[in-house]
C-alpha cells in the first residue's frame, strides 16, 4: 500500500517539463587526503552501485490511477543509470565544473525510477574531485536534503569508511505505523480537514494580496504582484547556467552586527547590487525595486521530513541605483516588514500559502505577457539554508564547499541558494541560461558587492 503525496510535493509533479524541470541538486567539492586518495573516486562509484536506497529515494510516484496521487517502494534499482562516473578534461577548473553541471541537472528525472541520480567527477584541479547530487524536489527540501547529506558524512578524516546519502535516513516524526487502523483513519481523517482548513486561509491571504496588486505598482506603498518585468520573467527553456561563490561567514556575520541586521539581510543586498549590476550590464536595467520570493522552513528541528516542509515570504528589495548603504537599510526595513506578513499565519496556513503562492506563479507565467509590465509576482526566488557547522569528510577526503544546484519557478529564471558550512557561506547560482548566460558574472558582481558592503562598516 502506498502513501499520499503532499500537496506541494505533488504540485512540483503537475508543474514540471522537459523545458523546467523540478529537481535540485548539490555539487559537494572534496579535496582528496595527502594518503590513499588516488582511488577515493573509484571506491565511492563502487560503494553507491552497491548501495541499497532506502526512502525516499525507492520511491516513485503513481499519479495516474483512481484516488489519490501516492508514493509506492521500489525493490529493484538500475544502480549504472543511477550512478555515474566522469573526468573533466585539463586543467579542471570550477567552470568547467559549472558547465558540466549545468548540462547535468538540465534533464528531467524518469518517474519510472526513483528520483535521483549520484555523479562522480574526478580531475579537478589543485587533487579535487566532486559529487553532483540530483534529487527531484517532491523527495527532499533544502533542510531535509542537507541533513541527509550532512549524516553520511564523516567527522574526522581518519574515518574512510563510506556512507552513501541514498542510504541515509532522518529521524522519525512519529509512530503512526504502530497505531491501530481506526486511530489512523482517524488522524488521516483530521489531517485532511485541517489541509482544507489551511488552504482556505493560505488562498484568503493570497486574495487579499492580489486585488492590492491590481492597482499597480506605487512609489512609497508595498503592493504585491508589482514586481518589474526584467530578463529574470523571461519564458525558460532547458539550458541553464550555473555557478558558485564563496564568502567568509564571520565577515558576513559581523556587517550584519555593525547594522543590527540579519544575515540574510547581508546576503539580499550583495546579491540585489550585483542583480541589479548584471541587468544594466544587458541594457535592461528595472525602473523599479526587484522583488525576491524567500522560502521559510517549516521543518522542525527534531524530526526533519524527507519532503518539502516550507512557506514563503516575498519582499521587495532596494532601489535600482541605491549606493551600497542606502540599499541596506532599505532591504532592512523591507524584510522585516515582509516576516511579519508571514509570522501572523498558523503554520499549516503558512505551508498551504506556500503552495497557492506558487500555484499562482505557474499560472501567471503561462499568459502571453510580451512588453506588458503588470501584475509580475516576483523576479527571483532567494532561499537560505543551513548548513553543518563543522568540516566534513568522505573516505578521507575533507568536504571543501557545499555547493547548492536548484530548480526554476515559472516566471523566475533565477534561483539563488545560499547554504553555510564549516565556517564559510557558499551562494549557488541557477540562471536560465537563454536571458541570463552568464552566472559567474553575477557570483563576481556579488562579491565585488559584498566588499563594497564591508568598507561601510566603520561609517556606520
Amino acid at each position: 500500500m502506498g502513501t499520499a503525496i503532499p500537496m506541494l510535493d505533488l504540485m512540483f509533479f503537475l508543474t514540471e517539463n522537459q523545458d523546467n524541470p523540478r529537481h535540485v541538486g548539490a555539487v559537494l567539492i572534496f579535496q582528496r587526503p595527502p594518503r590513499g586518495g588516488a582511488r577515493a573516486v573509484e571506491r565511492i562509484v563502487a560503494a553507491y552501485r552497491r548501495a541499497t536506497p532506502v526512502r525516499p529515494f525507492n520511491l516513485i510516484p503513481v499519479l495516474l490511477r483512481a484516488g489519490l496521487p501516492e508514493w509506492q517502494e521500489v525493490e529493484r534499482f538500475d544502480m549504472d543509470w543511477h550512478v555515474q562516473q566522469l573526468r573533466l578534461p585539463a586543467p579542471g577548473t570550477d567552470a568547467q565544473l559549472h558547465a558540466l553541471v549545468a548540462q547535468l541537472h538540465e534533464p528531467m528525472l524518469l518517474r519510472d525510477r526513483p528520483g535521483w541520480q549520484v555523479t562522480l567527477i574526478d580531475g579537478l584541479e589543485r587533487n579535487r574531485f566532486a559529487l553532483y547530487v540530483k534529487v527531484h524536489h517532491s523527495l527532499v527540501d533544502g533542510e531535509s536534503g542537507i541533513e541527509l547529506v550532512h549524516r553520511s558524512m564523516s567527522h574526522s578524516a581518519r574515518d574512510r569508511r563510506i556512507r552513501t546519502v541514498v542510504e541515509t535516513t532522518l529521524p522519525a516524526l512519529d509512530h503512526a505505523a504502530g497505531r491501530d487502523p481506526l486511530s489512523r483513519a482517524g488522524t488521516e481523517f483530521e489531517s485532511a480537514a485541517r489541509a482544507l482548513l489551511s488552504v482556505g486561509r493560505g488562498s484568503g491571504r493570497l486574495l487579499e494580496e492580489g486585488l492590492a496588486g491590481l492597482r499597480g505598482y506605487a512609489r512609497g506603498e508595498t503592493r504585491p504582484f508589482t514586481a518589474p518585468l526584467t530578463p529574470m520573467n523571461e519564458p525558460i527553456h532547458g539550458a541553464r547556467a550555473i555557478s558558485h561563490l564563496v564568502l567568509p561567514l564571520a565577515s558576513m556575520q559581523a556587517v550584519a552586527q555593525a547594522w543590527d541586521a540579519k544575515l540574510n539581510d547581508v546576503a539580499l543586498c550583495v546579491l540585489d547590487a550585483a542583480m541589479n549590476r548584471y541587468l544594466r550590464a544587458l541594457r535592461r536595467p528595472p525602473d523599479r525595486e526587484l522583488v525576491a520570493i524567500c522560502p521559510v522552513s517549516l521543518q522542525r528541528e527534531d524530526a526533519k521530513r524527507a519532503s518539502t516542509q516550507v512557506s514563503v515570504f516575498w519582499t521587495p528589495l532596494g532601489a535600482p541605483s541605491a549606493p551600497i548603504a542606502r540599499r541596506m537599510r532599505q532591504i532592512i526595513a523591507n524584510t522585516r516588514e515582509a516576516k511579519q506578513r508571514i509570522r501572523s499565519l498558523p503554520r499549516d496556513a503558512a505551508y498551504a500559502y506556500a503552495v497557492v503562492s506558487f500555484a499562482v506563479g505557474e499560472t501567471l507565467a503561462l499568459v502571453p505577457r510580451g512588453p506588458v509590465d503588470f501584475f509580475l509576482p516576483s523576479n527571483v526566488l532567494i532561499s537560505n539554508v543551513r548548513g553543518p557547522a563543522e568540516p566534513l569528510y568522505l573516505a578521507g577526503a575533507r568536504l571543501e564547499a557545499l555547493c547548492p544546484v536548484s530548480t526554476l519557478i515559472s516566471g523566475m529564471g533565477l534561483n539563488i541558494t545560499l547554504m553555510s558550512y564549516a565556517g564559510q557561506m557558499v551562494i549557488g547560482y541557477t540562471c536560465n541560461a537563454s536571458s541570463l548566460p552568464d552566472a559567474d558574472r553575477l557570483a563576481r558582481y556579488t562579491r565585488e558587492s559584498f566588499a563594497a558592503l564591508e568598507r561601510q562598516r566603520g561609517r556606520i
